[in-house]
């Protein structure tokens, strides 16, 4: 039974169910999810939840759920109200959106001395540093375990709290994981996950919502990838059989992207240095192919002080093969059913040999085969009837 459900922000208390005319919700791998309904205020049942007050943005949580499992939840941040129709929509985005409106901060920064946040550099009398009391370090972690140190600090101030549980501390030897944020760097805590997740063996992350024990609220894992395992799956192993007959898929299709295609990347850093770093890296296989030589440019990280992590960006540019998405419908509760499997889990998909008179197969692969793919988003809507799935490549197995 699909269920849309309003909690609390900071406690993910208050679960009740919503009537609702309509609704949609979207999961993407390493991003937040987008939640969307409809409610009518002509609705008596919709009148007993107090709506305007019940749907708070910014201080309330929607969610869209299969009976037990959370599809997609996080804040809501716009509602509008159309008088005329006598209808609210409600926009969310899933709980890693709330990160973007949160700095890296020591909790004392509430307080210290503006004055303050500047010192004399103790090395050089002509020359300023940071302060380095506001800064945020770390050192001997796995970079999965930073970011819930990131967080975990943003929480700790007042009005920080929120309906999160964490997984265990992972240490690490590798002294290039070590992340020191100066507090004049007034980074959020978003740009910091989606940075530290992009780096060449960087962890993934997922606020997963769901259920609370008591089953009287909502709570959200911050899974992160382990240094032994730095992708987000699950031992699931799901098989879809495109082309049997009564198959369970329709409406696939496949989308291809070479606009990011690069056989030679740059990346600029060194801004919190004062000076000047440049990271190449260059990969032939494309020219040697016959294709023109395509580069790549990005001075989104000028933060960068380690040539190594600059290094790592540059390297993680370099696209070798345009962007292939396949994507098909399913059916809810069909087989397997939508609890079998989660964003991040590797599936394989069957194609039997193209045979034009017997009608089998697929004319686009004609040869068929059995691919192997790996889940990076699905949608569904209110009705929990069908929900669509995107593939990537399977870069990489568990």
């Amino acid at each position: 039974m699909t269920r849309v459900v309003i909690a609390d922000l900071r406690t993910g208390d208050k679960l009740v169910d919503m009537p609702v005319k309509s609704g949609d919700w979207e999961d993407r791998l390493n991003t937040a999810e987008s939640i969307n309904a409809t409610i009518s205020v002509r609705n008596p049942a919709v009148q007993r939840l107090s709506p305007r007050s019940a749907t708070t943005p910014a201080k309330t949580i929607l969610a869209i759920m299969e009976g037990d499992l959370v599809m997609a939840g996080g804040p809501i941040w716009a509602r509008r109200y159309d008088r005329d129709r006598g209808t609210v929509q409600l926009g969310a985005a899933g709980m890693q959106s709330i990160w973007d409106h949160r700095l890296i901060l020591p909790v004392l920064a509430r307080t210290y001395g503006l004055n303050q946040w500047i010192i004399p550099d103790p090395t050089d009398a002509t020359k300023t540093i940071p302060n380095p009391a506001l800064a945020s370090s770390y050192t001997g972690l796995w970079l999965g375990t930073i970011l819930k140190r990131v967080v975990q600090q943003a929480m700790a101030w007042t009005g920080g709290d929120l309906p999160i549980v964490f997984q265990p501390d992972e240490v690490s030897t590798n002294t290039d994981h070590d992340r020191t944020i100066q507090g004049t760097d007034f980074r959020t805590v978003g740009d910091f996950i989606r940075d530290t997740s992009q780096v060449i063996g960087g962890p993934e992350v997922n606020f997963q919502g769901r259920l609370r024990a008591d089953r009287k609220g909502l709570e959200f894992l911050f899974q992160t990838g382990t240094g032994a395992q730095p992708l987000i799956t699950s031992t699931s192993d799901v098989t879809w059989d495109l082309t049997a007959p009564e198959s369970p898929i329709s409406n696939f299709q496949v989308d291809e992207d070479a606009t990011k295609l690069a056989s030679l990347a740059w990346q600029v850093g060194g801004r919190s240095t004062d000076t000047v770093m440049v990271a190449r890296a260059a990969d032939s296989t494309l020219t040697d192919a016959g294709y023109p030589l395509l580069e790549s440019f990005d001075s989104s990280h000028t933060d960068v002080s380690k040539q190594a992590t600059l290094d790592g960006w540059a390297a993680a540019d370099i696209q070798n093969a345009p962007l292939e998405t396949w994507s098909f419908n399913a059916l809810v509760n069909g087989r397997p059913s939508i609890a079998e499997y989660s964003v991040g889990d590797f599936h394989t998909v069957k194609i039997a040999k193209y045979q034009r008179k017997l009608r089998i197969g697929d004319p686009w692969y004609p040869d068929g085969g059995t691919f192997r793919r790996r889940l990076v988003g699905r949608s569904g809507d209110h009705r929990g009837r069908i929900v669509k799935l995107e593939f990537a490549p399977a870069l990489e197995a568990s």
